[in-house]
């Protein structure tokens, strides 16, 4: 199976990472800021609550603490003995009559007595059968020495909710008791609310309902998180209900028992945080919007850039060097676009020498050619002349005359021969020189190409320092994922704290949970940013290994370059062997003149010295066809000169410039 390979360019790693930096914050704190004004809302609503339950305990307070008191006194105050059957005008009975009067919330005040009296006001009809002793109010308050609130019950006269506060007789004679009618407090608490659809409950210390909007009063608390109510005395329950996600804030009534709550739908908080929520993604779609139009236009600037600088690069290597490249920024890269304009001026300069050169060279060896050949044909008429004058000399006797004139035709060419021999000795002379000329160029063409691999290098020194700043960077973010590890042991650590701090360390545990949230997205955030500068120190080293490559490939110039001046080096010192058997050529030339002559003047003794005229002769002919060979020599070593040149000449034809 064969596996996938995706290229990435630059443009769609730049948007990658633009996408990365811009989408990830900005849903990140949108996400952080709904979860916020969630929390503060939820904790609002939760404050609402508490405040609600503690003004319903207050109430309470309010009127059941008075009764209290009053209950108190009158236990203190009255016995038995004050009230006589059938006596309405006795002292007991004046004071209760008073107090009813002066007290309308309490619906009834009277005392049981321990023989089985009951004294009330106002007055209510009884069932002759009717036993105080056996009522639940009695049996409290005489087990108790102190006042005691009994259960909320429903009178059976005006079905209204009542609670009877009882106190035993300073002379345990009876028991004093005051029914209040709660209808009122019961009223204030149904018409709690608590954010929208939130409500206030009431039960008494036998988990019965005293006030409850979705029940019956009076009924028992079976669900499960109402035993929850038992456990503490305040607290907050999250419960779910009917479906629904609820939160309820409770406290216990110290004067009663009681348990007061206030209970509100978890829905509540993300209905009223759902136009932030609305908001922010609309923010947030604003800013990705504009930011993604910022992110192209930085991306197609670099991209479009880069590009003509490849676009460039790839005319240059092709031979092209006529393109100019333009550049109107200071940045990476700018400069890297001026290397490639120094790089480019530099090359036409070494191009446009080299050529100049080469045609020189090459219009050198053409006359050296060219001479050489003429060269050759005279040296080829002498060698005939030569032969000429060996065949003749047994007729020199009887011809002296034509002989002497055959000397002066054989002193005029020797003379001409001289005179070529020396042209062509100062055209070899200036062949040399141009030679070393056309070095002295090649080796300035080698030191721009070490300029350039010099610039190459430069640049190639920056990249790296770009890597190890970003090995640099990548030790920074270990350090900021071993803060933010440190963070979220020392969150962890607070919370351990907070627990054992108990219900006062709540709020501070709230604060370390959030502190370890905001640890632990520091720490993915750092991982994210970790990967990133991984993946921007895997295109440096793709960089790099490219500048090595173009290193290599300027090292090759300059192999190319060192060939160049090798070849020079050759042909220069073809010259200078040259040049030393030309002089021989000269020299040789030379003697054959004085040779001449010599024959000239003893013209006349011709007949004594035919013979030695013969051997002369010869002599002649072989130093003559040993001038031929130097100059078929001399005519090769143009020849390849001339083929060199010319060679040069075509490679740098395939350069624009």
């Amino acid at each position: 199976m064969k596996k996938l390979h995706i290229t990435w360019n630059l443009r769609a790693k730049l948007y990658t990472a633009f996408a990365i930096i811009l989408l990830i914050p900005t849903i990140a704190v949108g996400l952080l800021s709904y979860n916020s004004a969630k929390n503060e809302l939820e904790n609002s609503l939760l404050k609402s609550a508490e405040e609600n339950v503690k003004l319903l305990s207050s109430n309470i307070d309010n009127t059941l603490s008075p009764k209290v008191h009053d209950a108190g006194f009158f236990s203190d105050l009255l016995t038995a003995d004050m009230f006589t059957e059938g006596d309405d005008n006795s002292q007991g009975v004046q004071k209760l009559t008073q107090y009813i009067g002066l007290h309308p919330e309490a619906q009834s005040i009277y005392i049981g007595t321990t023989d089985g009296r009951m004294i009330s006001y106002p007055k209510t009809d009884l069932p002759k059968d009717y036993d105080p002793r056996e009522r639940p109010w009695y049996q409290a308050g005489m087990d108790s020495n102190d006042v005691v609130v009994t259960s909320p019950y429903k009178d059976s006269s005006t079905g209204d909710m009542v609670v009877t506060v009882t106190k035993k007789l300073k002379d345990g004679s009876g028991v004093l008791a005051i029914d209040i009618n709660i209808k009122r407090l019961a009223e204030t608490a149904s018409n709690v609310n608590i954010g929208e659809d939130g409500y206030a409950l009431l039960l008494d210390a036998q988990q019965l309902f005293i006030v409850n909007p979705k029940g019956e009063a009076g009924a028992k608390a079976e669900q499960s998180y109402y035993k929850e109510l038992y456990k503490a005395n305040s607290g907050i329950i999250n419960y779910t209900a009917d479906g629904s996600e609820s939160v309820m804030y409770y406290t216990t009534n110290k004067l009663t028992g009681w348990k007061i709550a206030g209970t509100m739908y978890s829905s509540e908080t993300e209905e009223a945080a759902s136009p932030i929520l609305n908001t922010t993604f609309l923010v947030i779609a604003v800013a990705v919007v504009i930011g993604a139009a910022i992110v192209m236009v930085i991306v197609r600037s670099i991209v479009i850039r880069v590009r003509a600088l490849q676009k460039t690069a790839q005319k240059i290597s092709s031979g092209d060097l006529t393109e100019d490249i333009k550049t109107n920024s200071n940045d990476e890269i700018g400069k890297l676009a001026l290397s490639f304009i120094d790089m480019q001026t530099s090359l036409r300069s070494l191009l446009g020498t080299v050529e100049h050169n080469a045609v020189q060279v090459a219009a050198s060896a053409e006359q050296l050619n060219a001479s050489a050949v003429q060269t050759s044909e005279a040296t080829e008429q002498v060698a005939e002349a030569i032969q000429e004058v060996a065949s003749s000399a047994e007729k020199q006797t009887s011809g002296m005359e034509e002989n002497i004139l055959a000397l002066n035709r054989i002193s005029a060419g020797t003379a001409s021969i001289s005179e070529s021999t020396t042209a062509v000795s100062d055209l070899t002379r200036e062949t040399t020189e141009k030679a070393e000329t056309g070095g002295r160029s090649v080796k300035l063409t080698v030191d721009q190409m070490n300029l350039i691999h010099a610039s190459v290098l430069d640049s190639n020194a920056v990249i790296h320092s770009l890597y190890d700043r970003s090995k640099e960077i990548g030790t920074i973010l270990n350090v900021i994922t071993a803060i933010s590890e440190q963070t979220n042991l020392l969150a962890l650590n607070a919370a351990i704290e907070a627990a054992r701090a108990g219900e006062s360390g709540k709020g501070f545990a709230v604060v370390a949970e959030e502190v370890r949230k905001l640890a632990e997205q520091s720490q993915s955030s750092a991982s994210q940013i970790s990967d990133l500068i991984k993946a921007i120190q895997q295109d440096t080293e793709s960089t790099v290994q490219k500048m090595a490559t173009v290193v290599e490939n300027v090292q090759s110039g300059l192999s190319v370059s060192e060939d160049a001046i090798e070849k020079f080096g050759d042909i220069l010192s073809s010259m200078k062997e040259i040049s030393p058997k030309m002089a021989d050529v000269s020299n040789t030339i030379k003697e054959m003149l004085v040779v001449v002559k010599e024959v000239e003047e003893t013209a006349y003794d011709v007949s004594d010295i035919a013979k030695s005229n013969a051997a002369s002769s010869e002599e002649v002919a072989a130093s003559t066809e040993e001038q031929l060979a130097a100059m078929e020599e001399i005519s090769s070593s143009s020849h390849t000169l001339s083929v060199m040149a010319d060679e040069l000449h075509d490679i740098i034809k395939k350069y624009k410039y």
